[in-house]
């Protein structure tokens, strides 16, 4: 068997099979040193590629890159140590998800190093998931203790988890599914999908049915699309299931059926309790033969590069989307299963699905062409409708995501700041995700956190923050929601790029405005309230010793405000209002870094900002370069060795982009 960080190489050369890894690039990967990473690679090449299927060719220079000689093999050695390919890329929100899914659905005994395995994290990453899930879980009255030889559990009411169950997994506080972007609306149903999900959670549950949330939301899904069948007239062919082998299956797909019948005085036809019986017994998690593992393995394998060509091709984010990828994987084991068995379905929603949605509905023929398990079957038009809503809804998700998250600022964050908010909804809704409304004073770090673009109806110019500010009126004109729009295109996430000035002449020129020699220091080393006394003096041309007093004063009460520090190596001070007749930077480079703040010990470069009371034409270009900074990691080292004024300035107006 692999270890954590062998399997953690295996993943990372398998996921860029296309080009030479240095050791270099492994080392920051693992979080480890150049020369262990270089061990763990000797250790992995001593395995033969008879058994593993694959090869790790070494090139001096270039660094190592694996080859696939045996597809089928790779996949067993995958699955041999328990590697799955799609782990290595989960978020932090998908890792606390599988973590409770862990926890909460499948109730088995989890141990702290077969998380770290199956994760490939560090224990003190999993201790810092696990302190954020027991808050989370606080709320709910439950509790997650560990025992010898038992490992990590959830303790508390069976009534408690289901309440977190139905806020956590199903209503989009973390997890945003199927459900949401495909719900009610579309499916024009009598019953809503939380009712439903309640009633299959409910009788799934008290019969210790282990079914993981993707699970339960295929289920709902499939449950929908049953009750439009009967309203629509539609008729279910007869399927068998093994009543003595599967009587707990059948037992509890009779009582979600009985549930729903009552609510809606809806009859469902016998062999509707038989199709839901045999998601029950598919999605089951005990007792899978390695001969059903290495199957699902191969699906998995195949699923992720089919969706990785379709987003090659068209440019979409498939592949990067878990939800999707687990819920597919779930809908096509249960559709390989009533294939094997010639069982098929009619889908009520076909013709509004081929009608409105024919793009998502032709991607997935194409996904489907790709699919080595499903190439002995032709899959009828409604078997993939079915596929396409699990399409539909990551469509969406990706446009949600691609929405800015925007902080509206007013005077109070009260009356004008709501119709301003209205405005902005009703103009700029596809483009933005308001994520609060606020007032002057409730600028703080924590209101900040994950904001792209800030809009304020106050002129915040005499500040500088690490996102754009844009001031328009709470009235919110014509030319300004043009300006808006105009600036969303240069912030769209997935780009992830800040504007730049146009015209580098301009910013040269503007550079000689506000920087100077007089205002540039290098320290070795230096403490933080020292390091500004010694800035502020060097900005203080008239040496008044009440100019000194007036600015530390208006830079401390900025930053109690939200912090400065845009990043590990840079922090921006500047007052909380201006106090010169004529605008100045002073800049310090510390060669050993400085203690700024407790989330950032170690910055070196520090940009003292004093706007003019005047006018500041050309401020927001030098801002925007400092922001624009805070991604060229390779810039930020050399600006940190600038041994002179000259070579500062030379690298601070060179090309943006890395070398």
């Amino acid at each position: 068997m692999l270890g954590q960080k062998e399997k953690a190489i295996v993943n990372y050369l398998s996921q860029h099979r296309d080009r030479f890894v240095t050791s270099k690039e492994l080392a920051e990967h693992l979080s480890c040193s150049d020369r262990t990473a270089r061990t763990y690679i000797k250790s992995l090449m001593t395995y033969s590629p008879q058994d593993t299927g694959i090869k790790i060719i070494a090139k001096q220079g270039y660094g190592y890159q694996m080859q696939v000689i045996d597809e089928q093999k790779h996949l067993s050695f995958l699955s041999e140590n328990h590697l799955d390919q799609t782990r290595e890329t989960i978020d932090i929100t998908d890792r606390h998800n599988y973590i409770l899914n862990k926890l909460i659905f499948e109730q088995d005994k989890i141990f702290f190093d077969d998380l770290m395995d199956q994760l490939y994290v560090s224990r003190s990453t999993l201790s810092s998931d696990f302190k954020k899930i027991r808050k989370e879980l606080l709320k709910y009255d439950l509790t997650i203790e560990s025992r010898a030889n038992k490992g990590v559990f959830v303790k508390g009411s069976e009534h408690d988890k289901r309440r977190f169950i139905m806020d956590y997994f199903f209503s989009g506080h973390f997890l945003k599914n199927l459900h949401q972007y495909v719900g009610d609306e579309f499916f024009n149903l009598p019953i809503s999908f939380e009712e439903l999900t309640i009633i299959v959670l409910d009788e799934c549950r008290s019969d210790n049915l282990k079914l993981s949330d993707f699970m339960i939301q295929n289920l709902v899904v499939h449950i929908a699309l049953a009750i439009k069948r009967v309203k629509d007239g539609f008729d279910l062919s007869p399927i068998a299931i093994d009543d003595e082998k599967f009587h707990k299956e059948i037992r509890v797909a009779g009582r979600i059926l009985k549930r729903i019948q009552n609510r809606m005085e809806l009859n469902f036809p016998r062999e509707e309790v038989n199709y839901i019986a045999l998601h029950l017994i598919t999605q089951k998690n005990d007792g899978q033969s390695l001969e059903s593992k290495d199957s699902n393995m191969l699906l998995r394998h195949d699923l992720t590069e089919a969706l990785k060509k379709i987003d090659g091709l068209y440019g979409y984010h498939f592949a990067d989307d878990f939800t999707l990828i687990e819920g597919l994987l779930v809908h096509l084991e249960v559709l390989a299963e009533r294939l094997a068995i010639d069982v098929h379905l009619d889908n009520p929603l076909l013709a509004e699905i081929k009608g409105q949605y024919s793009d998502a509905f032709h991607l997935t023929q194409k996904l489907l062409d790709d699919l080595a398990t499903f190439a002995d079957y032709r899959l009828s038009d409604d078997e993939i409708a079915y596929i396409t809503l699990h399409l539909m809804a990551s469509l969406e998700r990706q446009r949600e995501e691609n929405k800015l998250n925007v902080l509206v600022i007013c005077a109070t964050g009260y009356g004008s700041a709501q119709m301003l908010n209205n405005r902005l909804k009703n103009e700029l809704s596809p483009f933005i995700n308001i994520a609060d409304v606020i007032g002057y004073y409730d600028i703080s770090d924590d209101r900040l956190q994950g904001i792209d673009l800030i809009i304020s109806s106050i002129d915040l110019s005499h500040l500088v923050f690490s996102v754009p500010v844009l001031t328009v009126s709470v009235f919110l004109k014509e030319d300004e929601v043009a300006q808006i729009k105009e600036k969303i295109l240069t912030l769209q996430p997935s780009s992830k790029k800040i504007e730049k000035p146009k015209d580098d002449l301009i910013l040269e020129q503007v550079f000689d405005d506000y920087f100077s020699e007089r205002y540039f220091q290098i320290f070795d080393s230096a403490d933080k309230e020292e390091l500004l006394i010694s800035m502020v003096n060097s900005l203080n041309d008239k040496q008044d010793a009440c100019y000194a007093k007036s600015m530390l004063d208006l830079v401390h009460r900025r930053e109690e405000m939200s912090t400065v520090a845009f990043n590990d190596v840079i922090a921006v001070p500047h007052p909380i209002k201006a106090i010169d007749k004529r605008h100045k930077i002073a800049v310090a480079v510390i060669k050993h870094g400085i203690d700024w703040d407790r989330h950032f010990s170690k910055v070196q470069l520090v940009f003292l900002v004093s706007p003019s009371i005047y006018e500041n034409e050309g401020l927001a270009a030098i801002t925007n370069r400092i922001v624009d900074l805070t991604d060229q990691p390779k810039l930020q080292e050399k600006l940190s060795a600038s041994d002179s004024f000259t070579a500062f300035r030379q690298v601070f107006l060179s090309d943006n982009k890395e070398g």
